[in-house]
């Protein structure tokens, strides 16, 4: 049956045109996707600042989590905290002691120098990565600094430098180039960074020899290990370029069996009076379905080779573009790796069989004589299978819809979950709602043609169906994401800021924070406030070290903030063995007032903490913690505050502004970030819905040559005829927007009566521009792609369209 695949294929090329595509597209995706994620994981970074060294030597950043799964298995989890521990004291003088070793005590303290973010080094660091003084020296005195060329100073000018310690005046004493830093002597990096040791360069002697003075604690990287030692600020960025691209892949899977599902049914359905003849003639339901399946294959493997080629000339710009925007660091690169390319190729084949497989079983299934009686009637379209599981799925949603506003905050991860639901019960039941819905909304136009394509729209089941829903699912995601995305970000911004009560909050004007000390703020100590910073935590949940959101605050922090208390007092945080919980967080870990916290701080340091205080379920702190502003400066390098709340009107050297402007300062790039991730997904299930809307409706037209003879025959005009399928297209691509729309309606009413219980007054967003934006284009998609194939068919003479067969 392969032969007579290729001849049909041959012959049918144009109704397979779009299953090509969106197959070459697929593969084309996974490719791209496949390489730029191995790009980010293969071979390691190699190190930049520490490329010299032999051995480096720096604290454990690994928390672990081993479960007994009995039988004598064991099984452990780990991940990568942010920073590594701190090194203990006397590390660097006992590998010094080792004989020919060489050793150099590095320290990193951030900095901002003249609006540039830097870290600072001591002098002796320089020497584990190539350097050069451009000009000047390099700093004798603990009042010189030696900087980059991009702070723009020159040697001899005097800089103004922030620091955790506060505001420093400092004399340049040279120009450097390498990797960028601001290089201070020795002794003022340590008195900078209060003794704290970030990592210890060794060279002399081999890792053996360190690890046995080290122990089992501090990790000992050689090789392009030694990058684990250094800041990895692209790191973050890659992991969500990661996440982002495999989101991307999956839609990209799902919409492609979608595609080609649909275009192989619609085919089948078309091809009935074909298939019949093959079974009169003698074939076999199993020679049918391998007819069907070869179809499939061939496409799937030139698809598959063609979307794999230009995936290798499309990921290097794609990867530039992830730099670009944000989602990975800068200088990112996608590299030629081979198995992302044989996946893609892989997934595209099994795409395409499973596609059809479903097409394939329905056209063995068809008996000769029935498929020849039946062949130029439209088939049944609701089966048992559509009615049964578009009824299920539209009755969850209309179930955990109901119990929405009864969960509180616990509801609101479940709110798109019932979009989805209600979209895919829509769309199974679409043969059902979409004519009647078309010919209704088409009842206020007037006119011959309006009431023809109405009743097209209305008879014509399959085809109206089969344009409404891709419409409807990539609207109704469209719609349901943005908004239900914009009305948490709102409502999550609106209820920190309600929280708080001080007057207004001091924001750094550096990356070195704001400097604290003993609860006063500034150099002045004019007044007090209540520093914090945002920080994380690794708590064991189902036996796996997840990352939560942490808050470190200084004493008072109950008289800056209104906390929603459950039980214990948010007073009692203080010291360095207290906590406070989310409700969230508390009830996954199984913490309770009173009872002992076990975590890992952000330095992968465990900590066992005394619950203080648990929370009422809220939007913004249910799955974080409250940590003592004491144990942030046991564990954390010496850094400033990320923001003070003021009981005093203004702070020399911040910049302050209103608890609103703050969270929304705050919350800016993500949202930046999410919204672009939205606008990669949603445009691919655009592409992809622009395939399906448009193989469908030109499969169609084919198939209803003879009824646009029909109506020249009987006096129509080509521009009356065109008016007719133009009204219709527009029917039906506005029945999908307005199934999106209720979709979209009932979820904000869910996610709204969810939020009444967390957010006073909660507010319904709806970013208009990028639903509208989308739903127009797949109007106008369906109605070029109605009208461009029947123009080009009533190019042709009424009396030869009339004879035109299948």
């Amino acid at each position: 049956m392969l032969s007579v695949a290729t001849q049909t294929l041959r012959a049918r090329w144009a109704s397979f045109a779009g299953v090509f595509v969106a197959l070459s597209l697929g593969a084309c995706l996974l490719a791209t996707t496949g390489l730029t994620i191995a790009s980010t994981v293969s071979d390691g970074r190699a190190p930049v600042w520490y490329a010299r060294p032999a051995v480096v030597v720096t604290g454990s950043q690994t928390v672990s989590v081993t479960v007994d799964e009995g039988d004598g298995e064991h099984s452990t989890s780990s991940t990568r905290t942010r920073r590594p521990q701190q090194l203990p004291a006397g590390t660097a003088e006992r590998l010094a002691a080792l004989p020919g070793a060489t050793v150099v005590v590095d320290r990193a303290v951030p900095v901002d120098v003249a609006g540039v973010a830097l870290e600072a080094h001591p002098w002796s660091s320089a020497g584990l990565h190539p350097y050069t003084i451009r000009d000047g020296h390099p700093p004798h005195a603990d009042d010189e600094v030696a900087l980059p060329e991009a702070v723009g100073a020159r040697p001899g000018d005097r800089v103004e430098v922030s620091t955790p310690l506060g505001p420093r005046a400092l004399l340049v004493a040279g120009i450097v180039t390498g990797p960028p830093a601001a290089y201070l002597t020795d002794q003022a990096a340590a008195a900078l960074a209060e003794g704290r040791v970030d990592a210890i360069a060794v060279d002399g002697v081999t890792a053996a020899q360190v690890r046995e003075i080290v122990g089992p604690g501090p990790a000992v990287l050689t090789g392009d290990r030694r990058a684990g030692a250094e800041a990895d600020p692209g790191g973050d960025l890659l992991a969500a370029a990661a996440s982002l691209l495999g989101t991307t892949a999956g839609v990209a899977l799902f919409v492609s069996v979608f595609v080609v599902a649909g275009t192989f049914a619609f085919a089948v359905v078309q091809r009935r009076q074909e298939l019949a003849l093959l079974r009169a003639a003698g074939a076999t339901p199993r020679q049918v379905r391998r007819l069907v399946l070869g179809e499939s294959l061939i496409v799937g493997v030139v698809a598959g080779l063609a979307g794999c080629l230009a995936g290798l000339l499309v990921a290097p710009p794609f990867a530039a573009w992830l730099a670009r925007s944000g989602f990975a660091p800068p200088g990112f690169t996608a590299r030629f790796i081979l198995w992302p390319l044989l996946a893609a190729f892989g997934v595209s084949l099994l795409v395409a069989l499973a596609g059809a497989a479903v097409a394939a079983r329905r056209a063995g299934k068809v008996r000769p004589i029935e498929a020849l009686r039946e062949a130029a009637a439209e088939r049944r379209v609701m089966t048992a299978g559509r009615w049964v599981f578009g009824v299920l799925f539209l009755g969850g949603a209309a179930v955990l819809l109901a119990v929405v506003p009864s969960l509180g905050g616990e509801a609101i991860a479940l709110v798109l979950l019932d979009a989805q639901l209600a979209i895919t019960g829509i769309a199974l039941l679409a043969p059902v709602f979409a004519p009647r819905l078309a010919w209704l909304a088409g009842l206020p136009v007037p006119g011959v043609a309006a009431a023809l394509a109405r009743d097209n729209a209305r008879t014509a089941v399959r085809r109206t169906a089969s344009t409404v829903a891709p419409i409807l699912v990539t609207v109704g995601i469209a719609a349901a994401t943005f908004a239900a995305t914009a009305t948490l970000g709102d409502a999550s911004e609106r209820a920190s800021a309600a929280r708080v009560t001080a007057g207004s909050i001091a924001l750094p004007s550096g990356s070195a924070g704001i400097p604290v000390a003993s609860g006063a703020v500034g150099p002045s100590r004019a007044f007090v406030g209540v520093p914090t910073a945002q920080s994380v935590v690794y708590v064991s949940t189902d036996d796996y070290p997840e990352e939560f959101d942490a808050l470190y605050a200084g004493p008072g922090v109950d008289g800056v903030l209104r906390l929603p208390v459950r039980s214990g007092s948010v007073a009692d945080l203080a010291g360095t063995d207290t906590v406070v919980a989310g409700a969230g967080l508390a009830r996954a870990a199984g913490w309770r007032t009173g009872g002992t916290a076990t975590l890992w701080l952000d330095d992968a340091s465990p900590v066992q903490l005394r619950v203080v205080a648990v929370l009422e379920p809220s939007l913004d702190l249910d799955e974080t913690v409250l940590l003592p502003w004491a144990l942030r400066a046991a564990h954390a390098p010496r850094t400033g505050a990320d923001a003070v709340y003021l009981t005093g009107s203004t702070l020399d050297g911040a910049r302050v502004v209103t608890a609103a402007e703050y969270f929304r300062s705050l919350n800016a790039a993500q949202r930046r970030l999410n919204h672009l991730a939205l606008v990669a997904v949603l445009g691919m299930a655009l592409v992809y819905t622009s395939i399906a809307i448009a193989n469908t409706l030109v499969m169609a037209t084919g198939a209803r040559v003879r009824d646009l003879a029909v109506l020249r025959l009987g006096g129509a005009t080509p521009r009356q005829v065109l008016a007719m399928i133009a009204v219709e297209a527009l029917l039906v691509g506005a029945t999908g927007v307005l199934l999106a729309g209720a979709v979209t309606a009932g979820m904000l009413a869910g996610l709204r009566a969810g939020l009444a219980g967390l957010v006073a007054d909660p507010r319904t967003v709806v970013p208009w521009t990028p639903i509208g934006v989308i739903a127009a284009v797949c109007v106008a998609i369906t109605l070029v792609a109605s009208l461009v194939p029947a123009a080009l068919a009533l190019r042709t003479p009424p009396g030869r369209l009339s004879s035109v067969r299948e």
